[in-house]
Formats: C-alpha cells, structure tokens, sequence
C-alpha cells in the first residue's frame, strides 16, 4: 500500500496454493495474515481482507464442477 493513492481498504484474494495441502481454513488464513501483517498493521493500510484459499487441487475440482453446470 506504500504509495498508493488509492483510499480503498477492503480486498478480497483468493489464493490457490500448495503450502495449503492438509492445512484447515483457519490455518490458511493465518499464514496469509502472518504475510500481510505489516499492510494490516498500517495506520491507513488494508482495513479489511477477505480470502479464499484453496489448494490446486481444490481449485481443479471447483473449475470442473463449474464447467459441468455451464
């Protein structure tokens, strides 16, 4: 966010990684806050994150899943 004009505070990520495998929802986001702590730590920085986090696998399945109801 350093230098950024914007006055946007809320984002949404969705990531799809490997380091997810065997890891619980709550697990996940916790590794991606211990990433971004120092954004969200920010006086004017992200004030809310939404993520969705899947494993490549997980995110195969959800496009085949997608792909058969279209």
């Amino acid at each position: 966010m350093q230098g950024v004009t914007s006055k946007e505070t809320h984002f949404r990520l969705v990531i799809t990684s490997s380091a997810f495998d065997g890891k619980m929802q709550l697990a996940r986001h916790r590794m991606v806050n211990t990433l971004m702590k120092d954004e969200l730590a920010q006086e004017g920085g992200i004030h809310a994150l939404q993520l969705t986090t899947r494993t490549p696998q997980e995110e195969e399945n959800r496009r085949q899943k997608e792909a058969t109801q279209a």
